[in-house]
């Protein structure tokens, strides 16, 4: 039997770092990636803005093949990651990187625990930032320094447009329904070890 654990958190909450982490600790364990399958981001921020402006209906995200992936991970057969191209073999746990939490209908019920890491948006937001600058500085000459800070500018006036109205939606519905809310305020060592230990104490 395979139990699916999702983990929710806002942009900048260590989501990616954390599922992978937790999946090494448990060892029976894969990773799925909702990001790897949904396309909404990939359109225009005005879409966005509209989507916000009519409801912010979150079954709007339709993504039927990462639904199917899960049934049949489930099922215990393996299945092909569609961006990547990576098989993901089932495994007891399959460590599921979901902002949407259970509030998504079409993966919720495949969702046996989920947990919401907890992060004020102005810290979530300055670690993103310093991800960015990491990758700017370790990835860039200087003669790309320009292009970076400007690609900053545009990502920085998106999110005051539109993407901090979406993390607030996501921070007012996804934690309601969460198994599990881990302070991440905390070190990525210290979340992963609560992580695990909840995962391994309610589905052992």
């Amino acid at each position: 039997m395979s139990y699916v654990v999702a983990v929710a958190a806002p942009i900048g909450g260590g989501k990616t770092s954390v599922v992978r982490a937790v999946a090494h600790e448990l060892g029976d364990a894969t990773t799925i990636h909702y990001d790897r399958y949904e396309k909404a981001t990939a359109k225009p921020v005005q879409d966005l803005k509209r989507w916000i402006e009519g409801g912010a209906d979150i079954n709007e995200f339709r993504v039927p093949e990462l639904s199917q992936d899960l049934e049949m991970l489930k099922r215990g057969t393996s299945v092909m990651e569609p961006m990547t191209g990576r098989e993901i073999a089932p495994r007891k746990y399959i460590v599921f990187e979901m902002p949407l939490g259970k509030e998504h209908r079409d993966t919720a019920g495949y969702i046996d625990l989920l947990i919401w890491i907890d992060l004020p948006l102005d810290i979530a937001l300055a670690r993103k930032l310093k991800e960015f600058t990491r990758d700017f500085l370790t990835e860039y000459g200087p003669e790309k320094h320009k292009d970076c800070i400007t690609w900053l500018d545009h990502y920085l006036e998106n999110y005051l447009a539109v993407v901090r109205d979406a993390l607030e939606i996501q921070q007012q519905r996804v934690p309601e329904h969460a198994d599990v809310i881990i302070d991440g305020r905390a070190s990525v060592p210290a979340i992963v070890q609560q992580a695990t230990r909840a995962i391994l104490d309610r589905l052992p």
